[in-house]
């Protein structure tokens, strides 16, 4: 649909056009806090954001899924006792924030999984991956406290965003 606009001096003509990047969300409840995750596929990176009760994302990371063509530490060796285990060539680095009580090592440890699981569905992928992260305050004092069920919650949720 297109609409014209006259001023004075000026004319123009917009168009509503679709976003331009591929996205997919899932919605669910982790640790009973209602969390969305959504994934935006860009040209040239992954952003995933994942917010809970309507959070600001306070803290972003980025792993840069392109490995060495000569790095075979990815490879498996057909046992399966490591499958589910984040592969050890992926290196996620906080970008802002993650100045609260484990909140780098919740986001690190989510974006080298996630990282794992976009690397085994897509061997061939490149991009970046850029996680971005609001999520909700537990344990007092500002930190983030997030315990194995709710991280594995957490996970399932990324996962079906994927």
């Amino acid at each position: 649909m297109a609409a014209t606009t006259d001023s004075h001096t000026k004319s123009y003509t917009t168009y509503q056009v679709p976003f331009p990047a591929p996205s997919k969300s899932s919605t669910g409840l982790v640790n009973t806090h209602p969390t969305t995750c959504t994934l935006l596929s860009f040209t040239d990176k992954l952003l995933l954001t994942i917010t809970q009760s309507s959070r600001n994302l306070s803290h972003w990371v980025h792993v840069p899924l392109a490995t060495s063509p000569t790095d075979s530490s990815h490879i498996t060796s057909g046992n399966d006792e490591n499958a589910l285990l984040p592969r050890s060539d992926l290196t996620a680095t906080t970008v802002l924030g993650g100045t609260k009580e484990g909140e780098d090592l919740v986001g690190q440890t989510l974006a080298t999984i996630v990282g794992s699981a976009i690397l085994t569905k897509r061997p061939g992928e490149e991009r970046l991956l850029v996680l971005a992260l609001g999520l909700e305050m537990e344990g007092g004092e500002g930190r983030v406290s997030m315990g194995r069920s709710g991280f594995e919650e957490l996970v399932g949720l990324v996962l079906e965003c994927l």
